[in-house]
């Protein structure tokens, strides 16, 4: 299968993070190779290629439950996440009211808080 640039982008990104935070934490000793090895092994199992980044996003909040080595990893992504989804929401709801559709606006951003709690 071949994989565009857009496909992959996400998971280029999250491989990469994931490599230079295991090797600076090997190269200041807070993790053995061996640690480092089945952080490496578990990513590659749980990100396979071939994976979109709808599948990657359901992922990433998971990825620290075994590695808490990974938890700021993990942070970043869902903050970016939420901020996209913000944008996005907020967009749609700017674009309902122009359209005088204030209850569906109204309801998107009931849905968009309640998901937040």
């Amino acid at each position: 299968m071949i994989k565009t640039m857009a496909d992959s982008l996400l998971l280029l990104q999250l491989e990469k993070e994931i490599a230079l935070l295991l090797l600076d934490k090997l190269e200041d000793l807070e993790i053995t190779p061996e640690r480092a090895a089945q952080i490496a092994r578990f990513i590659l199992h749980s990100l396979p290629d071939g994976i979109n980044d709808e599948q990657i996003s359901a992922i990433i909040p998971k990825l620290d439950d075994t590695f808490t080595e990974l938890s700021g990893i993990v942070h970043q992504h869902l903050v970016c996440y939420e901020q996209k989804n913000k944008e996005i929401t907020l967009d749609n709801v700017r674009e309902l009211m122009q359209q005088k559709n204030f209850q569906q606006a109204s309801e998107l951003m009931k849905k968009y808080l309640e998901k937040k709690i």
